[in-house]
Protein backbone atom coordinates (compact mmCIF):
# COMPACT_ATOMS: atom_id res chain seq x y z
CA UNK A 1 0.00 0.00 0.00
CA UNK A 2 1.62 3.85 -0.59
CA UNK A 3 1.32 5.62 1.77
CA UNK A 4 0.32 8.91 2.80
CA UNK A 5 3.35 10.78 2.96
CA UNK A 6 6.59 9.00 1.15
CA UNK A 7 9.03 7.86 3.38
CA UNK A 8 12.24 10.32 3.69
CA UNK A 9 14.81 8.23 3.00
CA UNK A 10 19.03 9.42 3.78
CA UNK A 11 20.41 9.32 1.35
CA UNK A 12 23.55 7.35 2.89
CA UNK A 13 22.63 9.47 6.37
CA UNK A 14 23.25 12.81 7.13
CA UNK A 15 26.32 13.08 5.17
CA UNK A 16 26.86 16.80 5.79
CA UNK A 17 27.51 16.17 8.74
CA UNK A 18 29.63 12.79 9.12
CA UNK A 19 31.08 10.97 6.64
CA UNK A 20 28.71 9.09 4.47
CA UNK A 21 27.14 5.58 5.22
CA UNK A 22 28.43 5.58 8.80
CA UNK A 23 26.65 4.99 12.23
CA UNK A 24 27.09 8.44 13.04
CA UNK A 25 25.42 10.14 9.68
CA UNK A 26 22.50 7.47 10.58
CA UNK A 27 22.04 8.49 13.49
CA UNK A 28 21.84 12.43 12.76
CA UNK A 29 19.88 11.55 9.14
CA UNK A 30 16.95 9.93 11.54
CA UNK A 31 17.24 13.27 14.70
CA UNK A 32 16.78 15.65 11.72
CA UNK A 33 13.47 14.37 10.17
CA UNK A 34 14.64 11.13 8.07
CA UNK A 35 11.95 8.25 8.51
CA UNK A 36 14.15 5.42 7.03
CA UNK A 37 17.91 5.06 5.92
CA UNK A 38 19.29 3.98 2.71
CA UNK A 39 23.37 3.07 2.92
CA UNK A 40 25.69 1.28 0.05
CA UNK A 41 26.87 -2.14 0.67
CA UNK A 42 29.50 -3.97 -0.78
CA UNK A 43 32.28 -7.15 0.64
CA UNK A 44 35.98 -6.04 1.13
CA UNK A 45 38.73 -8.94 1.07
CA UNK A 46 38.06 -11.00 4.18
CA UNK A 47 34.46 -11.51 2.90
CA UNK A 48 32.56 -9.03 5.34
CA UNK A 49 29.87 -6.75 4.05
CA UNK A 50 30.77 -3.17 4.65
CA UNK A 51 29.26 0.06 4.56
CA UNK A 52 30.62 1.71 1.11
CA UNK A 53 29.68 3.69 -1.87
CA UNK A 54 32.71 3.84 -4.10
CA UNK A 55 34.83 0.85 -5.81
CA UNK A 56 38.54 1.94 -4.57
CA UNK A 57 39.63 4.03 -1.18
CA UNK A 58 40.94 6.79 -2.98
CA UNK A 59 38.46 9.18 -2.98
CA UNK A 60 37.82 9.33 1.06
CA UNK A 61 41.07 7.97 1.89
CA UNK A 62 43.94 8.65 -0.79
CA UNK A 63 44.88 4.83 -0.66
CA UNK A 64 45.10 3.27 -4.02
CA UNK A 65 43.54 -0.06 -3.57
CA UNK A 66 39.99 -1.73 -4.30
CA UNK A 67 37.60 -2.19 -1.99
CA UNK A 68 37.41 -5.67 -2.38
CA UNK A 69 41.07 -6.32 -2.55
CA UNK A 70 41.47 -4.65 0.99
CA UNK A 71 40.57 -6.76 4.50
CA UNK A 72 38.13 -5.31 6.82
CA UNK A 73 41.00 -5.34 9.63
CA UNK A 74 42.46 -3.10 7.28
CA UNK A 75 40.03 -1.11 6.60
CA UNK A 76 38.69 -0.13 9.93
CA UNK A 77 41.86 1.73 11.20
CA UNK A 78 41.42 4.28 7.94
CA UNK A 79 40.03 7.85 9.07
CA UNK A 80 37.97 9.52 6.44
CA UNK A 81 40.17 12.68 5.21
CA UNK A 82 39.34 15.94 3.24
CA UNK A 83 36.77 17.54 4.16
CA UNK A 84 36.15 18.43 8.15
CA UNK A 85 33.24 16.55 9.73
CA UNK A 86 31.17 18.12 12.73
CA UNK A 87 31.27 14.62 14.25
CA UNK A 88 33.72 11.96 13.53
CA UNK A 89 33.59 8.13 12.67
CA UNK A 90 35.10 5.11 10.47
CA UNK A 91 33.68 2.25 8.23
CA UNK A 92 31.72 0.33 9.63
CA UNK A 93 30.51 -3.59 8.88
CA UNK A 94 26.99 -4.62 7.86
CA UNK A 95 26.43 -6.44 11.01
CA UNK A 96 27.31 -3.32 13.36
CA UNK A 97 25.07 -1.45 11.64
CA UNK A 98 22.01 -3.80 11.19
CA UNK A 99 22.78 -4.62 15.20
CA UNK A 100 22.11 -0.46 15.66
CA UNK A 101 19.07 0.12 13.78
CA UNK A 102 16.91 -3.17 13.93
CA UNK A 103 13.82 -2.65 14.72
CA UNK A 104 13.78 1.24 14.30
CA UNK A 105 12.85 2.32 10.48
CA UNK A 106 12.93 0.76 7.01
CA UNK A 107 16.37 0.16 5.99
CA UNK A 108 17.35 -0.04 2.23
CA UNK A 109 20.54 -1.68 1.60
CA UNK A 110 21.99 -0.50 -2.18
CA UNK A 111 24.22 -3.34 -3.32
CA UNK A 112 27.54 -2.35 -5.32
CA UNK A 113 28.71 -5.56 -6.53
CA UNK A 114 31.80 -4.44 -8.81
CA UNK A 115 34.12 -7.65 -9.28
CA UNK A 116 31.90 -9.64 -6.89
CA UNK A 117 30.94 -12.96 -7.22
CA UNK A 118 27.29 -12.37 -6.67
CA UNK A 119 26.51 -15.78 -5.16
CA UNK A 120 28.94 -15.20 -2.22
CA UNK A 121 27.67 -11.79 -1.90
CA UNK A 122 23.79 -12.67 -1.45
CA UNK A 123 24.43 -15.64 0.67
CA UNK A 124 26.88 -12.76 2.76
CA UNK A 125 23.63 -10.30 3.01
CA UNK A 126 20.91 -12.93 3.64
CA UNK A 127 23.09 -14.49 6.87
CA UNK A 128 23.26 -11.16 8.28
CA UNK A 129 19.61 -10.40 7.36
CA UNK A 130 18.67 -14.06 9.06
CA UNK A 131 20.66 -13.39 12.07
CA UNK A 132 19.39 -9.75 12.97
CA UNK A 133 15.81 -10.99 12.24
CA UNK A 134 15.78 -7.25 10.10
CA UNK A 135 13.80 -9.77 6.83
CA UNK A 136 10.75 -7.27 7.06
CA UNK A 137 12.75 -3.88 7.68
CA UNK A 138 15.37 -4.53 5.14
CA UNK A 139 14.84 -3.78 1.60
CA UNK A 140 17.69 -4.56 -1.22
CA UNK A 141 18.47 -2.51 -3.84
CA UNK A 142 20.87 -2.60 -7.35
CA UNK A 143 21.32 -1.27 -10.41
CA UNK A 144 22.45 -5.15 -11.41
CA UNK A 145 20.01 -6.99 -13.25
CA UNK A 146 22.30 -10.24 -13.00
CA UNK A 147 22.53 -9.79 -9.16
CA UNK A 148 19.00 -9.08 -8.28
CA UNK A 149 17.65 -12.40 -10.19
CA UNK A 150 20.26 -14.56 -8.20
CA UNK A 151 19.39 -12.92 -4.95
CA UNK A 152 15.34 -13.40 -5.83
CA UNK A 153 15.92 -16.78 -7.28
CA UNK A 154 17.60 -18.01 -4.12
CA UNK A 155 15.54 -16.05 -1.40
CA UNK A 156 12.50 -15.09 -3.11
CA UNK A 157 11.58 -13.82 0.87
CA UNK A 158 13.78 -10.49 0.59
CA UNK A 159 12.51 -7.64 -0.88
CA UNK A 160 14.40 -6.22 -3.44
CA UNK A 161 14.32 -3.05 -6.12
CA UNK A 162 15.73 -2.67 -9.25
CA UNK A 163 17.56 0.53 -9.64
CA UNK A 164 17.48 2.57 -13.14
CA UNK A 165 18.67 6.17 -14.24
CA UNK A 166 16.74 6.01 -17.71
CA UNK A 167 13.19 4.19 -18.49
CA UNK A 168 12.57 1.93 -21.59
CA UNK A 169 10.65 -0.67 -22.23
CA UNK A 170 13.69 -2.89 -21.78
CA UNK A 171 14.04 -2.12 -18.17
CA UNK A 172 10.46 -3.26 -18.11
CA UNK A 173 10.90 -6.84 -19.61
CA UNK A 174 14.04 -7.41 -17.64
CA UNK A 175 11.84 -6.83 -14.39
CA UNK A 176 9.70 -9.62 -15.64
CA UNK A 177 12.86 -12.24 -14.60
CA UNK A 178 13.78 -9.85 -11.85
CA UNK A 179 10.39 -10.31 -10.07
CA UNK A 180 11.37 -6.93 -7.84
CA UNK A 181 9.13 -5.54 -5.63
CA UNK A 182 10.02 -2.08 -6.31
CA UNK A 183 11.34 -0.19 -8.71
CA UNK A 184 13.67 3.00 -8.25
CA UNK A 185 13.83 5.73 -10.01
CA UNK A 186 15.87 8.38 -11.05
CA UNK A 187 13.84 11.61 -10.64
CA UNK A 188 13.71 12.75 -13.74
CA UNK A 189 11.57 9.94 -14.73
CA UNK A 190 8.50 10.29 -12.43
CA UNK A 191 5.59 11.09 -14.55
CA UNK A 192 2.02 10.68 -14.30
CA UNK A 193 1.84 7.45 -16.56
CA UNK A 194 5.13 6.41 -14.98
CA UNK A 195 3.15 6.22 -11.75
CA UNK A 196 0.06 4.80 -13.56
CA UNK A 197 2.42 1.60 -14.74
CA UNK A 198 3.93 0.88 -11.56
CA UNK A 199 0.42 1.10 -9.47
CA UNK A 200 -0.78 -0.97 -12.52
CA UNK A 201 2.23 -3.81 -11.40
CA UNK A 202 2.14 -3.14 -8.19
CA UNK A 203 5.69 -2.19 -7.72
CA UNK A 204 6.88 -0.04 -4.87
CA UNK A 205 8.61 3.36 -6.35
CA UNK A 206 10.98 5.33 -4.06
CA UNK A 207 12.29 7.95 -6.09
CA UNK A 208 16.65 9.06 -6.11
CA UNK A 209 18.59 11.36 -5.48
CA UNK A 210 16.72 14.46 -4.74
CA UNK A 211 19.88 17.14 -3.76
CA UNK A 212 17.90 20.24 -3.56
CA UNK A 213 15.11 21.68 -1.64
CA UNK A 214 12.63 22.81 -4.11
CA UNK A 215 12.47 19.73 -5.64
CA UNK A 216 11.78 17.88 -2.70
CA UNK A 217 9.02 19.76 -2.28
CA UNK A 218 8.18 19.41 -5.65
CA UNK A 219 8.61 15.43 -5.15
CA UNK A 220 6.20 15.19 -2.46
CA UNK A 221 3.34 16.40 -4.28
CA UNK A 222 3.53 12.50 -5.66
CA UNK A 223 1.88 9.39 -4.22
CA UNK A 224 4.61 7.29 -4.34
CA UNK A 225 6.23 4.99 -1.44
CA UNK A 226 9.80 7.14 -1.08
CA UNK A 227 12.17 9.86 -1.40
CA UNK A 228 15.44 8.91 -1.01
CA UNK A 229 17.58 12.59 -0.31
CA UNK A 230 20.05 14.58 0.89
CA UNK A 231 17.37 17.40 1.99
CA UNK A 232 15.86 16.33 5.41
CA UNK A 233 13.42 18.91 6.78
CA UNK A 234 13.42 18.11 10.17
Amino acid sequence: MIPQHPLIIAHRGASNLAPENTIAACRLALENGASALEVDVRLCASGEAILFHDNFLWHHFRVPKAVIYTSWDEINKLEFNGRVYQYKDRVCTLDKFLNTFKNTVPLNLDVKNFMTNNKKLVHVLVEQIRLHGVEDQVWISSFSPIFLRTLKKEYPFIRTGYLFRNFSFIHRYIDVFLKSDAWHPHYHLVTKRFLELSKRLKKEVYVWTIKEEILFKEMMRYQFNGIITDVLIK
